[in-house]
């Protein structure tokens, strides 16, 4: 059976880094040939992120993006990832996300996918806190609000084999991602900020996923550009999943 892998990104004013990204990404070619895609979402980047994506999608016609006329933050980029990902392909194809700011290697997407497919996963997790990631270029205090998160998120949330809740880089079967979807009445999320990771993952624990964890290097040294996560609204946000997450009700026919 021919698999699709389709590599998703939520992009805001990306200019300065997601042209070094794609070029890794288009070393990925070599591995799985027509089998992989690229789609971005633009979401109202105000910068030239459009212009790189036209250059990048008239040049490879694996690369396609969406746009967002409007900075709709990036719990609904993610959302229209999800949407375009269960409308488009088929239940043994998988979606990955990570972020478009070039901190996130995507050599480690072929370990991924096996670890999915060997382990009969639903989702893989581009873990900093297994054995083997690290985190390099972050300040003290981000580490310490990261590991604070990953300890809040482990109580609350908790998912047998995860540790790194908010990390965006994962690896999603889609027939788990239909499942999901479909169980939470057809949008899982709610959330506009950051904290959109973690409801992905909350939700899906509430009707028993299969998670995993493969080390991720952080390499945040390799970002040009301000952070767009505010810390305080993020942690405010985990703080209101924990209030309102919920399992599902039962779903005829799911």
């Amino acid at each position: 059976m021919n698999h699709k892998y389709v590599i998703g990104l939520p992009a805001y004013n990306e200019e300065k880094n997601i042209a070094k990204l794609l070029d890794k990404i288009n070393s990925l070619k070599t591995t799985f040939g027509n089998s992989l895609h690229v789609i971005i979402v633009n979401d109202g980047s105000t910068d030239d992120t459009e212009a790189v994506l036209k250059k990048y999608s008239s040049q490879f016609t694996y690369i396609n993006y969406i746009n967002h006329p409007q900075n709709l933050g990036l719990g609904n980029a993610m959302n229209t990832l999800l949407q375009y990902a269960v409308k488009n392909l088929d239940d043994q194809d998988v979606l990955i996300t990570f972020d478009a700011d070039n901190t996130h290697n995507p050599n480690i997407i072929p370990n991924m996918i096996d670890m999915l497919f060997l382990k009969n996963l639903d989702i893989v997790i581009a873990s900093r806190f297994t054995k083997g990631g690290k985190e390099i270029g972050l300040s003290r205090i981000r580490k310490i609000y990261s590991r604070g998160a990953m300890v809040f998120c482990r109580l609350v949330f908790h998912i047998h084999n995860v540790k790194d809740y908010s990390c965006g880089y994962r690896a999603y079967h889609i027939g788990f991602l239909k499942k999901l979807i479909e169980q939470y009445g057809g949008k899982v999320l709610n959330s506009k900020g950051f904290e959109c990771m973690v409801e992905i993952l909350a939700k899906a624990g509430k009707i028993g996923v299969k998670a995993g964890e493969y080390p991720l290097v952080l390499e945040y040294n390799l970002k040009e550009g301000q952070s767009k996560m505010n810390v305080k609204k993020t942690i405010m946000g985990y703080m209101r999943l924990a209030l309102k997450v919920r399992k599902p009700k039962t779903r005829i026919g799911v």
